[in-house]
């Protein structure tokens, strides 16, 4: 159950968030919290491993709900070892959150591989993602693609890997400047899942907080 506390914070136990430690961001959930006191999230892990953090740590935690993005700054204040591994967190002071809106689109440089609808679907392509947004992708590749072609995108974002996407080709045009990728193509989504649209919005959310605050460091030097 999804809880709006009284300074507009969305909090839900289960909710997945990101926690940026050292600069290093691990998906964790949420566990718990008494408002303006504490949160508990899972403890953060590497490859299996738990991370040694320090109290007084400096941490922020961002995540996604019904299209806003929220992002805050926090401090560990220490962790849990039994019954399971958790770590407490600082009860965020303040809080900033940005609309996530479909046609906002973030430039990006991912590989990404693909199969068409109307052949066998271990017959697989490669290309690269150029910019991604909530509803669709502009991306260069090899494989020939005609406007209305059905293929199913799959990438390793971030906050987990889109897994055979729906989309179709809107537009298609040259690309002079790669003879490895000759073609740019802008696809649409079609209806991404729950978890598709959960990656993408995390995907979304953090590159949007992470110009704003490179804007705002521009802006202060």
């Amino acid at each position: 159950m999804r809880l709006v506390t009284k300074t507009g914070l969305h909090l839900a136990v289960g909710k997945k968030v990101i926690a940026t430690l050292r600069g290093v961001k691990y998906q964790v959930a949420l566990r718990g919290w008494v408002e303006d006191e504490y949160l508990i999230v899972d403890y953060p892990q590497f490859q299996g491993d738990f991370v040694k953090i320090a109290p007084l740590t400096g941490c922020s935690l961002s995540f996604t709900s019904e299209g806003t993005y929220f992002d805050f700054k926090t401090l560990v204040l220490f962790s849990i070892a039994q019954p399971v591994r958790l770590m407490v967190l600082e009860y965020p002071k303040s809080f900033t959150t940005y609309q996530l809106r479909k046609n906002n689109r973030q430039k990006a440089n991912f590989p990404f591989s693909f199969s068409m609808e109307d052949q066998p679907a271990e017959t697989m392509f490669t290309g690269t993602i150029r910019d991604l947004s909530l509803s669709g992708a502009l991306v260069t590749h090899s494989q020939k693609l005609t406007k209305g072609d059905i293929i199913r995108l799959s990438v390793n974002l971030t906050f987990g890997e889109l897994s055979k996407v729906k989309a179709e080709v809107r537009n298609v045009r040259m690309n002079p400047g790669s003879k490895r990728e000759p073609f740019v193509t802008g696809l649409e989504f079609s209806k991404p899942n729950r978890e598709q649209d959960r990656i993408l919005r995390e995907f979304m959310g953090t590159r949007m907080g992470e110009r704003r605050r490179s804007d705002r460091s521009r802006t202060t030097k």
